[in-house]
This record gives C-alpha cells, structure tokens and sequence, in this order.
C-alpha cells in the first residue's frame, strides 16, 4: 500500500512537472510569436518608407523630364518654324 502511494505521488508529481514545462513552452512560444510579429511590423514599415521615397523620386523625375520636353519641343518648333518662313521667302524672291 505504501509502494501504491508512493508510485502515485510520483505519477502525480511527473504530470505536474510536465503541465508546468508545457505552461513555460507556451509562455515561451508566446514571447516569441509576439517579438517575431514586431520584427515583421518593423521591416513592413520600413519598406513602406522604402516605397514612398522611390514614388516620390518617380513624381519629381517625371517632372523634371516634363519640363525638359516641354522646351526641347518648343525649341523644336521655332525650329521649324524659322526654316518654313526662309523657305517661303525663298519661293517669293
């Protein structure tokens, strides 16, 4: 009867040290999860940043390139328009 006892203490003692290794691992895992999911909000955040600068640097080059075509055809133009008239007062001399 003493054995019984003893051998079902220590069943019980082997389950309660199990449960709280379990409890420890979840706690554990828990902590992990949430620090990794920070990691991962962090570089999101990051990368977002990453994103508007370049559409921003986009925005302005695109700009930049609107101007310059806006005199390169208006240079363009007068060009043509210069070479129209001397030919048309060549034809008339």
């Amino acid at each position: 009867m003493v054995i019984e006892k003893f051998r079902k203490r220590r069943a019980e003692m082997g389950i309660a040290s199990g449960m709280k290794e379990l409890t420890q691992d979840i706690a554990s895992c828990h902590e992990d999860r949430a620090r990794r999911l920070g990691e991962i909000k962090e570089g999101a955040k990051q990368v977002r940043g990453a994103a508007r600068d370049l559409i921003k640097t986009f925005q302005s080059s695109r700009k930049e390139l609107r101007t310059e075509l806006k005199e390169a055809s208006a240079a363009w133009q007068e060009l043509t328009s210069v070479k129209v008239k001397s030919k048309k007062q060549r034809k008339e001399d």
